[in-house]
């Protein structure tokens, strides 16, 4: 698995998963409200940690549950629960 960034935006309650070679802060016009880093694999998107240049953490949990619906599926976001 890659290590990966992320940033939640809160307009659309939606994940944009990008490479570690991007700066978290390039997406601030966004109004992201948690960022950090992310692991994908077929079955789950797991989300930790923060982000300095945006001064945000992520909310691991809810983080997670979302980016796993979106990349995933909402059968394997239920798996989380």
């Amino acid at each position: 698995m890659e290590k990966m960034k992320y940033v939640r935006l809160q307009e659309y309650d939606s994940i944009i998963i990008f490479p570690c070679i991007i700066e978290h802060s390039r997406f601030k016009n966004f109004n992201p409200i948690s960022a950090g880093f992310c692991y994908i694999s077929d079955e789950q998107v797991e989300c930790f940690g923060e982000s300095i240049s945006l001064n945000l953490k992520s909310n691991k949990l809810q983080d997670t549950l979302i980016a796993t619906k979106q990349y995933c599926g909402v059968d394997s976001m239920l798996k989380l629960i």
